[in-house]
């Protein structure tokens, strides 16, 4: 008699505290060196707290998420669709658009720990604003799932079920973001009240779809008939 099956690919909660724990540590060493050598100034708790919510949780998931194995041109695949979903996100929440037609240029923003320093910049074609947890939350949403893919690959279609209930979460939370950026990216200075305003409800809801999406891709549920 044919049965469904769910497969959870789930690590021993304790290798997840310890991936977790390290990862804290680099981020804390790396954010006091950086208020060290610039001018960069602090923010309230929950602002401080957001990007190191994201990086914890993108070493995790990169961690942890089990690498089927796969031949090149599945390789190449998984690649390409990961890359064009981060572009995807990345363009929804306003860190990659179209040319703003004013004067050309690149910049760097000292704003509070791994919101800077935030790298913008304008050119004849595309303008980039890049807050540095969020370029580590893109590519590893990316790089989960590009090995999504790689499941597809492998054991088919129905592999695919955790990855697209994590593209949607994230996807989703991504639109109300961009009031939020264009918010924050209007404001005058570009200083520590930018980073303050990122901390409102709007970035609040995109970390929870965050951490839930990364979850989700980590684990990939996956069913099969047996």
């Amino acid at each position: 008699m044919n049965r469904l099956v769910t497969r959870l690919s789930v690590d021993s909660p304790t290798r997840y505290v310890g991936t977790a724990v390290l990862a804290l540590g680099v981020q804390s060493g790396l954010a006091l060196a950086y208020l060290a050598v610039t001018d960069a100034g602090l923010a309230s708790p929950r602002t401080l707290a957001i990007p190191f919510v994201w990086i914890t949780v993108a070493a995790v998931g990169v961690r942890h998420a089990d690498r089927p194995e796969s031949g090149r041109a599945v390789l190449a695949l998984a690649g390409v669709v990961g890359a064009g979903y981060a572009l995807v996100l990345g363009w929804l929440t306003g860190a990659v658009g179209l040319s703003s037609g004013a004067v050309t240029g690149f910049d760097v923003v000292l704003l509070p720990p791994w919101w800077g320093p935030m790298v913008r910049y304008d050119g004849p074609l595309v303008s980039l604003f890049l807050f540095p947890y969020r370029v580590v939350g893109y590519a590893t949403l990316a790089y989960l799932v590009s090995v999504a893919v790689r499941d597809v690959a492998e054991y088919g279609p129905s592999a695919g079920v955790g990855g697209l209930i994590a593209i949607g979460s994230c996807a989703g939370c991504a639109l109300p973001v961009v009031a939020a950026v264009g918010s924050a990216l209007g404001g005058a200075g570009f200083g520590l009240g930018t980073a303050s305003a990122a901390a409102g409800g709007t970035y609040l809801l995109a970390t929870v779809a965050y951490v839930l999406s990364v979850a989700v891709l980590t684990v990939r549920p996956t069913i099969r008939r047996t």
